[in-house]
């Protein structure tokens, strides 16, 4: 039980600064993000190209870990691209996912296109169109909704530390089984992103601050 009183109020706090101050904290951890999607990158293409589990193989692990460190470098070092390679790494996490749920297999070779179209065209989009800063909103929101209800679901024993170690589906049956937290998440995630906008409209992160953060 203490395990799940540790991890609830950690998800509580965190879910908690992610919801309401997402967009200033995810630049400021900008190499730290790009490292862990660059990981789960470079794994998923070694899992689509070769039909291994996730992070089954030495190949997909070292695949992941060394995509994962050039991307944590090169964000570090052109900070606006690096922004624009995270809505890359966005757009190919909806397109694989959004193949995943009409039915097509992670290693299907139209899933690996679909995924790097939408990295090319969210990629291209987010750096022309400046778009980072509404999608670090809304994502940061999101996440940081999605926490807090998780911390909730622990302190009142709908969901464990172990269901959600060994199952992707623990929170979507806790949220299934009662459209309450949904609706509590849903408007927790609203309100997070107006306040992010409203905070964040008219501050511009720039690269000296962003690179002061890591000196």
């Amino acid at each position: 039980m203490a395990k799940e009183i540790i991890l609830a109020i950690f998800a509580l706090i965190f879910g908690g600064c992610l919801c309401f101050w997402g967009y200033r904290l995810f630049l400021v951890m900008l190499p730290i993000w790009s490292f862990f999607g660059g990981c789960w990158l470079g794994a998923k293409g070694v899992t689509i190209l070769f039909g291994e589990g996730f992070l089954a193989s030495a190949t997909g692990l070292t695949t992941g870990l060394i995509l994962g460190v050039i991307l944590a470098i090169f964000s570090w070092q052109f900070y606006d691209l690096g922004v624009a390679v995270l809505g890359a790494l966005l757009g190919a996490w909806l397109g694989s996912n959004v193949m995943k749920a009409i039915g097509f297999a992670s290693a299907n070779p139209l899933t690996l296109m679909v995924a790097l179209g939408g990295a090319i065209a969210l990629g291209i989009l987010t750096y022309v169109r400046n778009w980072q800063q509404f999608i670090v909103m809304i994502l940061t929101g999101i996440a940081g909704a999605y926490a807090i209800v998780a911390g909730f679901l622990l302190l009142n024993g709908r969901v464990t530390v172990d269901a959600l170690q060994n199952s992707s589906n623990a929170m979507r049956s806790a949220l299934g089984d009662s459209a309450i937290w949904l609706i509590v998440g849903v408007a927790i995630a609203i309100v997070g992103i107006v306040v992010q906008f409203r905070t964040y409209r008219n501050f511009v992160f720039e690269k000296d601050e962003f690179v002061r953060y890591w000196s």
